[in-house]
């Protein structure tokens, strides 16, 4: 059984197209502790499982993996005045109330079906080894992760990193790349709902509350939008006393292929690429066979942002992604 052991990117809005910018153009508020610190700060703390990122000296979220955790989630993430952006619970607490979808943990990666378990809802993943960087213009997180089956056996081996970037407060944006290496034999990923890389937006911008689920087609509301594949997703919604916060999630062109998107009016937006008939609802399945040895990398991009963004402005940016 395995066990933890413990020129900047700077996306601006010029005339409605991102630019690039050099660091430093953006101050920010509140310093760190350490003035020597750099733009992007991750702490790692292996004892008490997480790792901590800051940008400007401002905390935007924290990693965590601890072995008293099922798998490792991103909690909380915080938008550019200090709201949580995505739901607190079950971590911590929400207004309004939450209670549904224990399993939904802020922004994750788990799935329904890897050789026929469910690491959405019961199987570990778990983090063996773990490091981090910081920089002026990017720091990062790489956790080598072990998907394990209900006895605690290895099922596939996952590198996951994460690119945090020195980027204004009202815009944080950062990569997330997942590699899966069949080391212990063939793995399949079934033409499953529940995955893949996930979040759950804070419960008052819900879709069945103040918030709305946009899609790159400009479609919008969750009958429109559901299991249809594109590149990106968006979920937003004016926050009383804060004004307009949203997360858009795309996939990389890079990726095998588009993904379709199980996504709720309860808060979930969920980018599967797998669910072709469960999700998409076409005629070909899209279980995937990642033969013993060979490895399937996947990569998208959390754009966490304040203020209103059309349709024309998220795709700016995934097009700027897509050149990335």
């Amino acid at each position: 059984m395995y066990r933890n052991t413990g020129l900047a990117l700077l996306a601006v809005m010029l005339t409605g197209t991102f630019l690039w910018v050099v660091s430093g153009s953006f101050p920010e508020g509140t310093a760190t502790e350490n003035m020597s610190a750099p733009n992007v700060h991750v702490e790692l703390d292996k004892e008490n499982g997480k790792a901590a990122v800051f940008i400007r000296g401002k905390h935007f979220t924290t990693y965590r993996f601890h072995e008293d955790h099922r798998i490792p989630f991103l909690w909380p993430v915080y938008s550019g005045d200090g709201s949580t952006v995505t739901r607190n619970w079950p971590m911590g607490e929400d207004d309004p109330e939450s209670n549904d979808h224990p399993h939904h943990q802020s922004i994750w990666t788990a799935f329904g079906d890897v050789n026929g378990f469910d690491h959405w809802h019961n199987e570990p993943v778990i983090t063996n080894e773990i490091e981090v960087a910081s920089g002026e213009l990017r720091g990062s997180i790489r956790a080598q992760n072990i998907w394990v089956d209900d006895r605690g056996n290895p099922v596939v081996d996952e590198i996951r990193e994460y690119t945090f970037f020195d980027t204004p407060s009202s815009a944080r944006f950062f990569d997330q790349t997942v590699t899966f290496k069949a080391s212990y034999g063939d793995v399949t990923f079934g033409d499953d709902k529940e995955g893949l890389f996930a979040f759950r937006i804070r419960t008052d911008i819900q879709g069945n509350r103040a918030g709305m689920l946009t899609n790159a087609f400009g479609e919008t509301g969750e009958r429109a939008v559901y299991g249809t594949p594109v590149p990106w997703m968006d979920y937003s919604g004016k926050v009383e006393g804060v004004g307009v916060l949203g997360i858009t999630l795309f996939s990389h062109p890079d990726n095998f292929r588009l993904p379709a998107w199980h996504v709720r009016d309860y808060g979930l937006v969920g980018c599967n690429f797998f669910a072709m008939k469960d999700v998409a609802g076409l005629d070909d399945e899209g279980t995937y066979l990642l033969e013993k040895g060979n490895e399937l990398t996947l990569r998208v991009r959390y754009l966490i942002y304040s203020g209103h963004k059309d349709t024309a402005e998220l795709q700016e940016h995934y097009e700027q992604f897509s050149r990335d």
